[in-house]
């Protein structure tokens, strides 16, 4: 009698969990996933492996993506597989991954009672994209689950999308437009559009979200003509499209290096490869352009016009696209953390460069550059503004990798928008607690002397599930105040995706009230997330504001502080055309 008693409850568990957890797309095609619950115990449903576009193999690598429609029953239970990537982007002697690997992840809240599958309410939608310098990662990378988000009704959409030269190698004389990551992105967003709303979620309340890479990718998405109207709400994580390394102005030189190295004559070839034959192995430095002491890599966004190119896509140079409004036009969260990479960048004393720029400059104005920043770094040391040569490299390298595209960039959106229909909010991330997995896992080994605050990548840790949740379950007194930031964070998060704003009414946990960046009045307003919640205003920084004259010198040739003959006159942006940054 046990027996059968047990047999029957495993019986009626499994049929529940595909009740709960099962799609029905029309009357043929259905999908089923997996019932889990979250950390505080409230049910939500794992859809798995969720293929999203065609495989981009044979005659469709270096292709547009194309959407894919789900037929027949879905086993919805394990991941995708992950685009091909090196396992270590410095060693480069492992590759791993599959070409067939345009997959997504769908988290989706379920009532309190998981048995209940009537019809309600649909979910407002988060799609997050995963960074990694458009080299490495996949839907899942740097999050480890989703509680408190589905908790608080969202539902999660994560995804996978090419990287690499096999994503972003634009080559003219094989024919090949690049961008194919962006590509994968608007393709997911189409799908979405179409299906999310079989999965609970609600199509018109769409936020695209991303970290890193996936942040400038999101912030491209606002001027992409196919992405329009796709997404809702943007939210971009330590990143910007004005990011040196979020754009490669220099590509002819990158993709003939690197043709040259595989030694190809047609483009029959590059469909017929071996897709680990393009990786080429153990050259750790190679495939990088110097800025600002840090690394651009040679595959990334470039610029493809849809006229000229088969893919009918359109990506224009991100610092011209800027001066004029978004083609969509939604409310944005830009978020940068206290540090970025400032600990972690810490072995030059001088400015190294390429000139990844619109313009051609020769070598000696490249120079002249470089002994200008040298100048002001010797100036800054002597004046106590920083500590060493190698401390003010370290500031300038964070400054105008990461911090200043980032603000740029909100100043740009808010001189574009409307700030009654389309507001601009902006934080800082400070909070530097035992969920951030960059800080305290990832890169500690090159951190024994870092400073108090949040490293680039820390905040993911309190917007999603912590990296050492088995901890915390097992001691959670001991993350009390971890959990108190967590919980705090995820609701201005969610706030967002669901209103647009992350302060509808007052803060349930933080009491205070998130003001939008508009016009010059708050235009230096910024949340700061530290213990406190604290509305702050972004005070005169030295490194900053030499670094605007330089942003301005390199991507609009107002240069008269630099090299007093080359002045404004000779391009038809001028200073007046461009605002100043907070």
């Amino acid at each position: 009698m046990w027996l059968c008693a047990v047999t029957l409850t495993a019986l009626f568990g499994a049929g529940l969990v595909q009740a709960v957890c099962q799609v029905q797309f029309d009357q043929s095609t259905t999908g089923a996933g997996i019932l889990k619950t979250s950390f505080d115990g409230k049910p939500y449903c794992a859809y798995l492996g969720v293929r999203y576009a065609e495989p981009p193999v044979g005659k469709l690598r270096f292709r547009h993506s194309i959407l894919h429609q789900p037929s027949g029953h879905q086993n919805y239970t394990a991941d995708g597989n992950i685009c091909p990537q090196f396992r270590n982007t410095v060693i480069k002697d492992l590759v791993f991954g599959h070409e067939d690997c345009l997959f997504a992840n769908i988290y989706s809240p379920r009532g309190e009672d998981a048995s209940d599958v009537s019809s309600s309410k649909a979910h407002p939608v988060l799609v997050f994209v995963h960074g990694g310098s458009y080299l490495v990662g996949h839907g899942e990378k740097d999050i480890n689950g989703v509680d408190l988000l589905v908790d608080n009704g969202v539902l999660v959409v994560t995804f996978n999308y090419r990287l690499y030269m096999v994503g972003f190698l634009k080559s003219d004389p094989f024919n090949i437009s690049g961008n194919y990551g962006l590509k994968d992105q608007t393709t997911l967003l189409r799908w979405v559009q179409r299906n999310i709303k079989y999965f609970g979620g609600d199509p018109d309340q769409v936020t695209l979200m991303g970290q890193s890479a996936g942040a400038s990718a999101v912030s491209h998405h606002l001027y992409i003509q196919q992405s329009k109207d796709l997404f809702h709400r943007l939210i971009a994580l330590s990143g910007s499209l004005l990011a040196p390394w979020s754009f490669m102005y220099d590509y002819p030189r990158c993709s003939e290096e690197y043709l040259d190295d595989l030694n190809l004559n047609s483009s029959e070839q590059l469909e017929l490869m071996d897709v680990n034959d393009f990786f080429i192995r153990n050259e750790p430095y190679k495939y990088w352009l110097p800025f600002a002491s840090m690394g651009i890599p040679y595959f990334i966004p470039v610029e493809e016009r849809e006229e000229t190119q088969q893919d009918n896509y359109t990506v224009k140079n991100p610092h011209e696209e800027v001066l004029h409004p978004p083609v969509t036009r939604v409310p944005v969260l830009l978020s940068e953390t206290a540090r970025e990479f400032e600990d972690i960048v810490n072995r030059f004393d001088t400015f190294i460069f390429h000139p990844n720029i619109p313009q051609n400059w020769t070598e000696s104005t490249v120079n002249d550059l470089i002994s200008s920043v040298n100048n002001f770094v010797s100036v800054a040391v002597t004046e106590g503004n920083a500590n060493s040569s190698v401390d003010a490299i370290r500031i300038i390298a964070s400054i105008a990798n990461m911090k200043y595209p980032m603000r740029r960039l909100a100043t740009d959106l808010v001189q574009s928008l409307d700030p009654s229909t389309h507001p601009v909010y902006y934080l800082r991330f400070e909070y530097d607690g035992r969920f951030g997995m960059s800080k305290h896992e990832y890169y500690s080994a090159y951190l024994e002397d870092s400073e108090y605050g949040a490293i680039h990548g820390d905040d993911l840790g309190y917007i999603f599930s912590p990296f050492n949740l088995d901890q915390v379950r097992a001691a959670p007194e001991d993350y009390r105040e971890e959990m108190r930031i967590h919980r705090w964070t995820v609701e201005l998060i969610a706030n967002f995706i669901k209103h647009g704003n992350p302060t509808p009414k007052r803060s349930e946990y933080s009491n205070i009230t998130w003001t939008a960046m508009s016009g010059n009045n708050t235009i230096n307003t910024y949340l700061n997330i530290d213990q406190k919640f604290e509305i702050r205003e972004f005070e005169d920084n030295r490194f900053f504001t030499y670094w605007e004259k330089v942003y301005n010198c390199l991507y609009y040739q107002v240069c008269d502080d630099f090299f007093p003959s080359t002045s404004s006159s000779k391009t038809d942006i001028k200073t007046a055309d461009y605002p100043t940054s907070i």
